[in-house]
């Protein structure tokens, strides 16, 4: 029985399943509406579309786990892009450390939020949300309105590719496996769950509370900060309002991995991230009205609630009936 049970800890989780099984439903349904949805080219372009707005999911997730949310992570990556631009062509330094100052900024805007909520006791909305109006005062004045061409070893570096597979994917996937690992599978990232669970019996068992509250927004400083270095080099420029429309996606998937997966998932948000982005391309291809994708998107999320909460209610009654019956 014991080894059975182990055997099961290894297989994918209800939850996965049935989002999986929603993104066959949905492959098939638009795959016959529109055949071209289900080329391989196309599902290509799909997890590449995906594949940023997961990472920069995956910094609000960390935030989240840890009880806070941040407003500004969207601004912050944006601001990040603006700025290396700035470092590269205004102030003419190397491409590689233009970079490194400009993800030293987004650590700084991380650091400073980070200090807001867990020393100075603001609340995660108001710190982060102050810091959103604060980042579209400095980047005006920095710039002037200005904007930045990447040049070629940013723009290589993302539009690049290692045998045959985008270098956006290769990071993105290696950034969802690190920070994944740190929060599901080390004391650290177990800590920092169980601060935003419970920060009152965390602190009565001595997690340093506010340590954890700080370095979740250090976290999802610097995961901005690649972003939105990583658009930049992408879009092959940056303009004063980079950054503006990143927040809703990134919320949108952080909110909906914790609401059905119950917990930080790192393979959670990069499954909502190619769903919410294999609904939308779908739509778009079938030139049906933009009104109709929150609403497909609501019963989404309803459908995988109620499919996750089924199968989940199915295997604890299967493993009931094993342990009655001595299996």
């Amino acid at each position: 029985m014991k080894r059975k049970f182990m055997w099961e800890k290894l297989l994918p989780t209800p939850q996965t399943m049935s989002f999986i099984g929603l993104m066959l439903i949905c492959l098939a349904a638009f795959g016959l509406l529109k055949p071209a949805y289900a080329t391989a080219d196309n599902l290509y372009a799909i997890v590449l579309s995906a594949c940023l707005s997961a990472v920069l999911a995956l910094g609000m997730g960390v935030v989240i786990s840890a009880g806070g949310f941040d407003l500004c992570i969207g601004h912050a990556a944006g601001f990040a892009a603006l700025m290396c631009g700035y470092f590269l062509r205004s102030l003419g330094m190397d491409p590689y450390p233009a970079m490194l100052a400009a993800l030293g900024t987004a650590v700084l805007i991380g650091a400073v939020n980070g200090f807001l909520v867990a020393w100075m006791g603001i609340s995660s909305f108001i710190a982060t949300l102050g810091m959103q109006f604060v980042l579209v005062g400095v980047r005006q004045w920095i710039t002037a309105g200005n904007s930045y061409r990447s040049g070629n070893t940013i723009k290589q570096l993302a539009q690049g590719n290692a045998l045959g597979v985008s270098n956006l994917i290769l990071f993105s996937a290696l950034m969802l496996a690190i920070v994944g690992f740190a929060m599901q599978k080390t004391a650290f990232g177990r800590k920092m769950q169980f601060t935003g669970s419970n920060i009152v019996a965390s602190d009565y068992i001595g997690i340093p509370t506010k340590r954890y509250t700080f370095l979740s927004f250090l976290l999802s400083g610097a995961i901005a900060g690649i972003v939105g270095i990583l658009q930049f080099g992408k879009l092959t420029s940056a303009t004063i309002n980079m950054g503006d429309g990143w927040l809703f996606n990134a919320m949108t998937i952080a909110v909906f991995s914790s609401v059905i997966f119950g917990r930080f998932k790192a393979h959670g948000i990069a499954l909502v991230a190619i769903l919410l982005t294999m609904i939308t391309t779908g739509i778009n291809m079938l030139g049906v009205s933009s009104a109709w994708t929150n609403f497909v998107l609501g019963a989404i999320l309803l459908l995988s609630l109620f499919a996750g909460k089924y199968l989940r209610f199915n295997q604890i009654k299967v493993r009931k009936g094993r342990v009655s019956h001595g299996c």
